[in-house]
């Protein structure tokens, strides 16, 4: 039970983590499309 739920925040945080950086490179992007 400990094995799988420390799988299963790992598996979150990793989520988590992408999700940010997904947000940081689609807001660092966006704003410099329109000027290219």
């Amino acid at each position: 039970m400990t094995r799988y739920s420390d799988t299963a925040q790992r598996i979150a945080v990793s989520m988590i983590g992408a999700l940010i950086f997904a947000a940081v490179t689609i807001g660092a992007a966006v704003p410099v499309l329109p000027v290219a």
